[in-house]
């Protein structure tokens, strides 16, 4: 199993920190019933609360035992979605083999981690969070241009859209104008309730401009005045009108590395995490643009 970047950063996140054993089950029970740490003693008299797992960002590991005071360190690393394996020095006595791997196998379950030992599944809880140092990547907005990169402008032009994201048939993919039109009449000659939005988003221009900006343009609502525009255009809500369209704020683009992106101006996040607001842009086997987070692909008309 391959885990990209996203999965073992989520992974350090979710097992860093401490935790201890919460409850146990005994696979030979009638009812598979979790039965609390503190209530499976062991012939001593001792229970599984007393023992924690410290996980650190370094993949490294202490194992500690709060009723003799015994620890021991090892490493971990992550091995799948939600498995882990760690290994320790010493401290668990168990030959090599499956019963050996099966106790340094921690799977998810639940939001616990739990690892067996023989007939015993041991499932631990975490009580505290560890530390994660937070990873500031270069930003595309943050990069400064080059003089070769600044000079780069064959993204500039008018685009209008050529497919996009809408559901024909019960089917969600994408589509050209022209079958989202017809999908449009027949659910309107069948009497259905119909939404024109994926069509309304077909009538619309994106001009990438020279000076690096990124315009919108919708066409303007029938029956909108020339009051009703001024007073929007007052407000805020819109910033420039022509020829039948509109346009809200506008948003930048820029070359880097000879590769364009725009700033699509969301806000992300990823496990917590802020990502990038800034979008390539790249154009497919057939000449088409891909925009609005691969919801659109534009087609250059001038």
């Amino acid at each position: 199993m391959t885990l990209d970047e996203q999965d073992l950063r989520h992974g350090l996140k979710f097992i860093v920190g401490v935790w201890q054993v919460d409850y146990v089950v005994n696979a030979w029970s009638n009812d598979l019933a979790h039965i609390p740490a503190k209530e499976f003693k062991s012939d001593d008299g001792r229970d599984f609360s007393d023992i924690t797992f410290t996980f650190f960002e370094d993949h490294t590991v202490l194992m500690k035992n709060a009723s003799d005071g015994k620890e021991e360190r090892g490493s971990w690393e992550q091995t799948g979605w939600s498995e882990y394996h760690y290994t320790l020095n010493g401290f668990i006595d168990i030959p090599e083999g499956d019963f050996r791997k099966n106790a340094e196998t921690l799977s998810v379950f639940d939001g616990f981690l739990v690892f067996s030992i023989g007939f015993l599944a041991i499932g631990m809880k975490k009580i505290s969070d560890g530390v994660v140092t937070e990873v500031k990547k270069k930003d595309i907005g943050d990069i400064e241009v080059s003089e070769e990169d600044a000079k780069a402008d064959g993204i500039a032009g008018i685009y209008a859209p050529a497919k996009t994201m809408s559901v024909i048939n019960d089917s969600f993919g994408m589509y050209t104008k022209e079958e989202i039109e017809a999908e449009f009449k027949r659910k309107q000659d069948a009497g259905e309730d119909v939404d024109d939005s994926a069509l309304r988003m077909l009538d619309m221009t994106v001009e990438f401009t020279a000076d690096h900006k990124v315009l919108q343009w919708m066409k303007l609502p029938e029956g909108v005045s020339e009051e009703m525009i001024k007073q929007a255009m007052e407000a805020g809500e819109i910033s420039a009108v022509k020829d039948g369209y509109f346009t809200m704020n506008a948003k930048e683009w820029k070359c880097v590395d000879g590769k364009y992106y725009y700033d699509t101006g969301e806000h992300r996040e990823t496990f917590g995490e802020v990502q990038s607001s800034w979008d390539e842009l790249k154009f497919d086997e057939d000449g088409l643009l891909d925009f609005a987070s691969g919801m659109m692909k534009l087609k250059k008309m001038q």
